[in-house]
């Protein structure tokens, strides 16, 4: 009886746990206008949806437990189902105000481009606004210097045997070898791994 009562009361005070995950934005800032990456903007949403789970709650007991333990659901919304949750906000143009009006989580991803280096950046809101995590990934550009300098090399035989005469010539300046910084699922995967596994919703 005091079982099938517990059960109840769990039941009845159960909850759910709401995250708005928006399209992933990126910021280019390149100059050279020769780094290019296209990548799905959604791949935080299928993440988010994949990871969260394994988010840390409070047990009731002093400790801590995976997230489907503390809450009866966890739901992901992004901007294709966002309205079947709330009709009510523009999740599109303000979706950090609307996250704090309907009191869910928000997950927010930038990818900087700069002629060196591409960050990617997670940002987790609670519903207060506030910034409960961040996780980052980043990739740099590989320079390489290739020397430039005309080397002769004479061979000839005399008395003595073999022998061989190495000339430099005049050293050009070097020339310089870019290799591009590159953007790859997996560099979103690992972000969005890192944003929830280190996540402890108090």
């Amino acid at each position: 009886m005091i079982l099938i009562a517990s059960f109840l009361m769990g039941l009845a005070f159960a909850e759910t746990f709401d995250i708005y995950v928006s399209p992933m934005l990126f910021d280019n800032q390149t100059t050279s206008g020769r780094i290019s990456v296209n990548h799905d903007s959604e791949a935080p949403f299928y993440y988010t949806s994949k990871f969260a789970r394994m988010a840390k709650a409070p047990n009731g007991h002093g400790g801590y437990t995976k997230l489907p333990n503390s809450y009866d659901k966890i739901r992901v919304y992004n901007v294709d189902n966002v309205e079947f949750f709330q009709e009510n906000c523009d999740y599109v143009s303000t979706p950090l105000r609307c996250s704090v009006m309907n009191g869910n989580y928000y997950v927010e991803t930038i990818v900087t481009l700069t002629d060196d280096q591409m960050i990617i950046r997670s940002t987790l809101y609670d519903p207060d606004g506030l910034i409960i995590n961040s996780a980052s990934r980043t990739d740099e550009m590989v320079v390489r210097w290739i020397k430039q300098q005309e080397v002769t090399i004479v061979e000839s035989e005399g008395r003595n045997g073999k022998q061989t005469v190495t000339h430099y010539g005049k050293e050009d300046l070097p020339l310089k070898w870019e290799i591009p910084y590159r953007m790859f699922q997996k560099d979103v995967e690992q972000t969005m791994l890192s944003l929830w596994m280190g996540l402890r919703v108090e």
